[in-house]
């Protein structure tokens, strides 16, 4: 692996370590052996592997053997890879804004509301950032406790001031506004991996948490026992997306066919709802031929536009039309539902 990413991957691996101590032991070599090292082929598949999969993927692109170069193509996968970590933790934070608004935690000035729904109409880095520093900041000044207290003590001006430097570059660059030469282009991807690196460090956190899909709910009921709730779920922290699954039995349950991000998955009852900007199609069944272009991912909300939700996926690059899917219309009642919680005044997304 090039000299680059084994300088991205310890920093962000020693900053994953201080969260989940159990990955300590990947640091440990033999002293008296002069010739073993870290093997950095390992941190970087555990480091993609305990961040949530809409990160690790776009980790493992960058940590390939086709990005080691310092050309365009590495540099717009640094672009991808910042806004695709944005745009997950926007959505846990406005999962959490929802669930404490429905519950009366959180009340927010009516001008928050307002740039809500103008934010939320185009998802972008600018967008993503501005909702970060906003929300963050709301629940800073209101003393509200985050589901990840982490976020609290991450997410400040420093952390707020390194999202600001991607807008500009990413406007720019990113979009291919300007011509740059190649030698333009390996600075920048050096510099751009620093800058990277530094996100990376403070949601490092991320670690300790299980991104999870729940596949299936059974109630179980013996005879003068209490019922319990038997629920199937796939992991979506993985190397790969074959999804491992698992299977827990709890006397309470959860959401079926959603997205949870889990503080343990020893139990069901902490945990972050992150349904429907984020869904997973892995258990659709195409039993119908409209069915067909549905692909298996996990997919992000983009955008909503005339009563339609639209997602991007995080393995599958081509667009699909997600309607046929068999809960579709709930998604889209879930997303209204979010949009009429945080701004009441009555939020109507166009893009």
């Amino acid at each position: 692996m090039a000299q680059i990413n084994e300088n991205m991957i310890r920093a962000v691996f020693d900053e994953m370590v201080k969260h989940k101590t159990a990955l300590q032991k990947h640091l440990i070599v033999d002293e008296d052996d002069e010739e073993e090292e870290v093997d950095y082929r390992v941190l970087g598949d555990l480091i993609i592997k305990n961040y949530p999969w809409p990160v690790g993927i776009e980790l493992r692109r960058l940590f390939s053997g086709s990005m080691r170069q310092l050309d365009r193509l590495r540099l717009d996968q640094i672009f991808k890879t910042i806004e695709r970590s944005m745009q997950f933790i926007c959505f846990v934070m406005l999962s959490q804004l929802w669930k404490d608004k429905l519950k009366g935690v959180a009340t927010m000035p009516d001008s928050l509301s307002k740039d809500f729904e103008t934010r939320f109409c185009v998802l972008s880095l600018g967008n993503f950032t501005w909702l970060i520093r906003s929300v963050g900041k709301f629940y800073k000044d209101n003393n509200i406790e985050w589901f990840m207290p982490e976020m609290g003590e991450n997410f400040d001006k420093k952390f707020y001031a390194a999202l600001d430097f991607w807008i500009p570059e990413r406007n720019e660059i990113g979009h291919y506004q300007i011509n740059l030469t190649q030698e333009e282009i390996e600075k920048r991807c050096v510099e751009y991996e620093e800058k990277l690196t530094y996100i990376l460090q403070r949601i490092a956190f991320l670690a300790k948490y299980k991104l999870v899909s729940v596949r299936e709910i059974k109630v179980q009921k013996p005879k003068n026992r209490e019922a319990t709730f038997h629920h199937v779920i796939n992991l979506l922290n993985s190397t790969d997306s074959d999804f491992a699954a698992k299977e827990i039995d709890e006397i309470i349950y959860s959401e079926s066919n959603c997205v949870l991000l889990m503080k343990t998955i020893k139990s069901i009852e902490e945990y972050l709802n992150l349904s429907p900007l984020v869904i997973d199609t892995h258990t659709e069944v195409l039993d119908t031929k409209e069915k067909f272009g549905i692909k298996k991912d996990i997919f992000m909300y983009t955008k909503f536009r005339n009563d339609q939700l639209f997602y991007l996926g995080t393995e599958v690059t081509e667009k699909c039309d997600l309607r046929a899917m068999s809960n579709y219309g709930i998604l889209v009642e879930e997303f209204k539902e979010l949009l009429s919680t945080i701004a009441p005044s009555g939020a109507t997304v166009e893009a």
